[in-house]
């Protein structure tokens, strides 16, 4: 596997924030890297080459997307690796380990793990909307939400990249805003982003796109929500009718 960078060195790198995710619970870490290397501007730097590298491409909003790309912000200081695709599992660990590896050399600030925690996690009457933990090197800001419960785990790309930037001691925090577990959740992914863009990056972003369709997407979960809990208020009204 190997980092190749066009425009930038290494050296460019050093000292910015790494952010990235993958394509879990509701393609959060997916789409809150995807958006916010759009919301920020970052040019696409790079790539990484893996040795078994999905087959495909895409036609995006700024380009040619390649599987695994890699996008900085000079004005940020931040460096976006956007996943478009899930490493292969057999290669996942390895993909993870290099890219731990990868961020160890380059000299990153910290590193931020995007991901989605199951909604059915939420406390009622939560009003953060996301969960957090952190390694042992990670120095950086603190959050205001609670960390990820006892009890409660991670699991695939996201977890295997976190164990090894700890065994790397690689500053890393992750974020993790409750979301659905099917389909692409953009109320979870526009929190994400707000977390990252407000709290670790210290900038401010205009995000009308994804606003907007998580709005939308907001409106038709409150409307089943009233759907459901009607027919269930309808169902307990009817067992008190005998005939």
């Amino acid at each position: 596997m190997e980092v190749v960078l066009r425009g930038v060195s290494r050296r460019d790198l050093r000292g910015s924030i790494l952010v990235t995710g993958f394509r879990g619970f509701g393609m959060v870490g997916y789409m809150a890297s995807k958006h916010l290397a759009l919301a920020l501007g970052a040019g696409k730097v790079g790539y990484i080459l893996a040795d078994t590298m999905p087959p495909f491409i895409a036609v995006e909003e700024d380009g040619i997307g390649y599987p695994f790309d890699v996008y900085y912000s000079r004005e940020a200081g931040a460096t976006i690796l956007v996943n478009r695709a899930v490493p292969e599992r057999e290669v996942a660990d390895e993909y993870s380990r290099f890219l731990a590896e990868w961020a160890k050399n380059v000299g990153f600030r910290f590193t931020v793990l995007l991901g989605g925690l199951s909604r059915e996690f939420k406390p009622p009457g939560d009003e953060h909307g996301y969960r957090w933990l952190h390694n042992t090197f990670y120095e950086g800001p603190q959050l205001e939400a609670p960390k990820l419960e006892y009890g409660l785990g991670v699991m695939g790309p996201l977890a295997l990249l976190y164990i090894y930037l700890d065994y790397y001691e690689v500053p890393s925090i992750m974020i993790l805003p409750y979301s659905i577990v099917e389909g692409v959740d953009y109320d979870a992914a526009l929190l994400g982003i707000k977390v990252v863009a407000s709290k670790l990056l210290k900038v401010t972003l205009q995000l009308p796109e994804l606003e907007t369709l998580a709005r939308t997407q907001r409106a038709e979960f409150e409307r089943i929500i009233r759907l459901l809990e009607r027919e269930e208020r309808e169902e307990h009204e009817s067992r008190g009718i005998y005939m």
